[in-house]
């Protein structure tokens, strides 16, 4: 499996457009598509952002092994945070703190 299939196949299970996406990893457009459609791969800085952003391995995003568990050790929440928009994170960051 290679790279462009899994940053694809994981862009469309969060129903992300491929501008979106791009917003979201601070790249072009095109950068994504790019990506999607030929075997040109990121920066490894950038391969970590993809990875941390998706939860995955960087072995799952470049399609060297099947297990998905990323470096955050997935916890469902952290997995939906890294959904949210940078302002909604910040209304839950304020959230929190006023728990405390």
């Amino acid at each position: 499996m290679s790279f462009s299939f899994r940053i694809k196949e994981l862009r469309e299970e969060r129903g992300l457009s491929q501008a979106r996406l791009a917003r979201e990893l601070g790249v072009g457009t095109g950068s994504v598509g790019m990506w999607e459609s030929t075997s040109e791969i990121p920066p490894v800085k950038k391969l970590l952002v993809i990875a941390d952003f998706f939860g995955v391995s960087l072995d799952y995003l470049v399609g060297r092994s099947d297990v998905r568990a990323g470096s955050a050790a997935e916890d469902p929440f952290f997995a939906e945070y890294r959904t949210l928009s940078p302002a909604h994170k910040e209304i839950l960051k304020a959230l929190v703190k006023s728990w405390k």
